[in-house]
């Protein structure tokens, strides 16, 4: 069985997949469109940084991208 955590993750890289290359995403707008709680995912998008599947970026025009 699946953690929570593996699940929400799962679901951020799809959500982040099917935005690819059309710009980037806010945490916000992934939790809500997803079900996360905000907080778990910015927790679960920082480890995906670190691992090199996701990248973020600040600004403007900032949130995350899939690598």
């Amino acid at each position: 069985m699946m953690s929570k955590k593996c699940k929400y993750a799962i679901k951020a890289l799809v959500r982040l997949a099917s935005n690819y290359n059309k710009g980037n995403l806010l945490t916000s707008d992934i939790a809500e469109k997803e079900g996360i709680p905000k907080k778990f995912l910015e927790q679960i998008l920082l480890e995906l940084k670190h691992a090199g599947y996701v990248g973020s970026k600040m600004g403007a025009h900032g949130g995350y991208f899939l690598k």
